[in-house]
């Protein structure tokens, strides 16, 4: 079944998150340009981008990376992360209070639950690669 436009900006917002605290970050500083571009030029070179098309969509129709990055920012959106906006840094929350990204059970549990079949090693390759651009 193919995955909503709604699910499948959850799904990116949530897997690069997974990513980025698999890589060991779970906190980066709120520029919104340096986070759109490395973002959008990580998301280029990926690929599973082609099994959310919308992002695609939306990146052309003019949304900047870093909006399309942290759409899940609700707990109650998102199936094990979202992004929260505290002091000028965008921190990783995860929805269960007993969710560790030191545990390996977690790190899997969250890439089960998060929409579109991309396993966590294909996550924290997104990830990899936006750290990349964006640690410039």
């Amino acid at each position: 079944m193919a995955l909503t436009p709604t699910v499948q900006r959850n799904a990116v917002s949530e897997g690069i998150a997974l990513g980025l605290v698999a890589c060991g970050r779970g906190v980066l500083p709120l520029d919104t340009g340096r986070l759109g571009d490395a973002f959008e030029s990580a998301w280029r070179t990926w690929v599973h981008r082609v099994r959310f098309p919308q992002i695609e969509t939306d990146l052309s129709d003019g949304e900047d990376g870093a909006s399309a990055m942290t759409k899940a920012d609700k707990p109650k959106e998102a199936w094990a992360l979202y992004w929260a906006e505290v002091d000028g840094e965008l921190l990783i929350q995860a929805r269960q209070p007993d969710w560790s990204p030191d545990d390996p059970e977690d790190l899997n549990y969250a890439a089960v639950v998060i929409d579109g079949d991309v396993a966590l090693a294909d996550w924290a390759a997104l990830a990899r690669e936006f750290l990349r651009h964006f640690d410039q």
